[in-house]
């Protein structure tokens, strides 16, 4: 019996797909279309495929490119991917993505007949979570991150996620609900630092009604909309010492009681919590109760800052860049290696969050220049004279006109010659920043600047630089 669903087959070489087209005949699968993995999102798109499939000759970093588009174009939408030997399904930890599936090198009909229909049931299972998490990058940080999600997700178990603001932490939380066996719950999120002690006790143990001026009816709490689900406790640390008491009894005995109420409600509920804060140094200095603080501490996951993982900067640019410019319907923007390599060496104090806004902005204003001087240092960036970023470790340099028009008088000058001189430029400037900030210790500039030893000191000849 035919089927009428509308398969993607992506790969640089159409030759490498003749065997698995020749199985999808066989198995009745008519309705196909070839592309490449680097056609744009907005080909893709009007292609309308209801599955993808990667081939064998599409590389890791091309792969992953793909599928910020696919899942861009439709976040449940099922992609296979073909495997070349059976070590390539290692390559499922460094996917951020669900509904990946991986094809073995030697599947059957059968076998893929089963894979397809397994793809297509969780498709429609996850069409009910609109708020299904990315956590975009390949950096070791991340992938140690969704190696230990994946880890705790299916044990019922309390999980404190840390990191700057910005960072992901939501995301974190929402990745480990939805891989649980709760994800057919309710995810509920409280946020501590939204709201004053006496409305964020009600909001969370509801009320009876009469407990307080304006009670007029019984109100069930957040905790009580948890049940069989996970709570999602954001910015705990900055609970006041006199709820603290209260979460630590839903913790310990999965218990509590409304405001005004004469006896205790049992929940079923898991608890993820979240904060910027350093715990740690709360409990030590009496601000966060030290019983609650070891409840939490279960298991605990650091969110990397930006800075630390500069790595995952391109991947994050490439997929904010087509997910807005596909949401608002404009057409890409690029992104020249000298404006990358500005992305690069900013810290981003607002992380991931601030980096998702810039590219929002540039896809909306179409305008590297006026980009960067709506940023943090805007001053400098429209022609002050240069310096450093305000808790920057990098430096951002601003050429003039003069001395970019030297580089169209250049007999071979190129787009790419002019960047590449850029980006020698704000090392040089970096390195040189750094050993001064460090007394020319090598080895703890080159830890600042993350790069080997090694690296340091060849980019220190290369620059000539002397003490």
């Amino acid at each position: 019996m035919e089927s009428k669903l509308n398969i993607l087959l992506l790969d640089e070489d159409p030759a490498r797909l003749t065997g698995i087209e020749e199985r999808l005949d066989r198995l009745g699968y008519r309705f196909r279309s070839n592309a490449s993995p680097l056609m744009p999102i907005e080909q893709m798109e009007a292609l309308s495929p209801d599955l993808a499939i990667l081939g064998p000759g599409v590389g890791l970093d091309a792969g992953i490119r793909c599928l910020h588009k696919l899942k861009i174009i439709e976040l449940e939408m099922p992609v296979l991917i073909i495997c070349e030997n059976e070590a390539s399904s290692d390559l499922m930890n460094l996917f951020p993505f669900d509904g990946i599936h991986l094809v073995p090198p030697d599947a059957d009909e059968d076998a893929l007949r089963e894979i397809i229909g397994g793809a297509l049931a969780y498709r429609q299972e996850c069409r009910a979570r609109t708020d299904f998490p990315v956590i975009i990058g390949q950096s070791a940080g991340l992938r140690d991150i969704r190696k230990k999600v994946r880890m705790v997700s299916p044990k019922d178990i309390t999980v404190l996620v840390t990191g700057e603001s910005g960072t992901g932490k939501e995301l974190v939380a929402r990745a480990i609900h939805y891989h649980s066996p709760r994800c057919k719950g309710p995810l509920v999120k409280i946020n501590c630092g939204a709201l004053p002690d006496e409305l964020l006790e009600s909001e969370v143990f509801g009320f009876q009604k009469g407990a307080f001026t304006g009670a007029h009816k019984n109100k069930p709490g957040r905790l009580e909309m948890a049940d069989e689900g996970t709570l999602f406790i954001d910015e705990i640390g900055d609970l006041s010492l006199s709820l603290q008491v209260k979460f630590l009894q839903v913790l310990e005995d999965k218990s509590f009681s409304r405001l005004g109420g004469t006896r205790d409600t049992w929940v079923d509920t898991r608890v993820v919590a979240a904060t910027h804060a350093d715990l740690g140094r709360k409990v030590r200095d009496g601000l966060f109760r030290r019983d609650l603080y070891y409840r939490l501490h279960v298991v605990h996951i650091e969110v990397p800052p930006l800075r630390r993982r500069k790595e995952d900067i391109p991947l994050l640019v490439h997929y904010f860049m087509n997910k807005y410019c596909f949401e608002y319907r404009k057409e890409n923007l690029d992104v020249p290696e000298g404006v990358m390599g500005l992305l690069q060496a900013y810290d981003w104090p607002g992380n991931v969050r601030e980096l998702e806004n810039v590219i929002r902005r540039a896809i909306v204003i179409r305008d590297w220049n006026a980009i960067f001087k709506e940023m943090e240092l805007g001053e400098r960036i429209a022609g002050q004279p240069a310096g450093s970023f305000s808790g920057a470790k990098t430096p951002l340099l601003i050429w003039g006109d003069e001395k970019i028009n030297k580089f169209f008088r250049e007999k071979d000058f190129s787009l790419r010659m002019i960047s590449k001189a850029y980006v020698s430029e704000v090392e040089k400037t970096a390195i040189l920043k750094t050993l001064k900030e460090t007394n020319w210790n090598r080895k703890r500039a080159a830890e600042l600047l993350q790069v080997s030893y090694k690296t340091l000191l060849n980019r220190i000849l290369e620059f000539d630089l002397k003490p």
